[in-house]
C-alpha cells in the first residue's frame, strides 16, 4: 500500500520546491516593529510570510457534515490550514490543540478578523465525514474537517508543497502516515499568504497572525 506524495525524505515539513520558491520571492522572516527605524532592529518572526500571495487550484472536496467544500470556501476570511489524519498519534492532535489555543487567544485579544481553522485529511480512505466531524469536534466545534477524493486532495497538496507517505498496513490493516507538519495561512482571497513550521505555539500563531492581517488589510 505504501504510497508517497513528493520525492522527499520523511521529516521535511515542507517540500524543497516550496522553500526554494519562498526564498526566491524574498519571503520576510523579519517584520518591522511599530517603533522600528534606522536605529531599531526589525522584529523577528517565527513564521514565513510571502510578499506575493500564492493562488490555489480549483478543488471539490467534502466537509465534515457531508456537504461540498470547494476552493470558494477558502475565500472570504482568513484561515489556518493544516493537513493530517485522524489516526495520527501525536503531531495532529498537538497541532490542532495549539490552533484551538491560538483561536482562544485571539478572542481574548479581541482580534478584529477571527480566522477559521480547516483540517484537511491526507487519509481519505479512513477519514470519512463522520470521522472528521468527531475528530475536529474534540478541539473546537467551529473547526472544519475536509475529506474527499484522493485526486482532489493531491491537487491541493501539490499546489501547497505538502508531502505525505502512506505506509504498508500491518496484520490488522492499520497503517501509519507521515506528512508535512506546516500550518498554512490562507488570506481572504483564497491564497497562501504565510506558513509556520514547528516548533511554534499558540501565542506565536495568534500574535503573528494579527501582524500579518494588519499588514495586508485588503487581502
Amino acid at each position: 500500500m505504501s504510497a508517497m506524495k513528493g520525492n522527499f525524505p520523511v521529516g521535511l515539513f515542507i517540500t524543497v520546491a516550496l522553500v526554494a520558491g519562498l526564498s526566491a520571492a524574498g519571503a520576510m522572516m523579519f517584520w518591522p516593529g511599530p517603533e522600528s527605524g534606522a536605529d531599531r532592529p526589525s522584529q523577528e518572526m517565527v513564521g514565513t510570510v510571502l510578499p506575493q500571495a500564492r493562488a490555489l487550484p480549483e478543488v471539490t472536496l467534502m466537509d465534515h457534515e457531508g456537504g461540498p467544500w470547494t476552493s470558494a470556501d477558502l475565500t472570504g476570511r482568513w484561515q489556518y490550514l493544516f493537513f493530517g489524519f485522524t489516526h495520527c498519534p501525536d503531531v495532529c492532535p498537538m497541532t490542532l490543540a495549539t490552533l484551538a489555543g491560538a483561536v482562544q487567544q485571539l478572542k481574548t485579544d479581541g482580534a478584529e478578523a477571527m480566522p477559521e481553522v480547516v483540517f484537511v485529511t491526507v487519509d481519505p480512505e479512513r477519514d470519512t465525514p463522520a470521522a472528521m466531524e468527531n475528530y475536529v469536534g474534540h478541539f473546537n466545534d467551529a473547526f472544519v474537517g475536509v475529506t474527499g477524493g484522493r485526486e482532489e486532495i493531491d491537487r491541493l497538496t501539490d499546489a501547497l508543497g505538502i508531502s505525505y507517505t502512506l505506509h504498508e498496513p500491518d496484520e490488522n490493516g492499520d497503517y501509519a502516515v507521515d506528512h508535512s507538519a506546516a500550518i498554512l495561512l490562507i488570506d481572504p482571497q483564497g491564497r497562501l499568504r504565510a506558513l509556520w513550521q514547528p516548533p511554534h505555539g499558540r501565542d506565536v500563531l495568534a500574535e503573528e497572525y494579527q501582524r500579518i492581517q494588519q499588514r495586508f488589510p485588503s487581502a
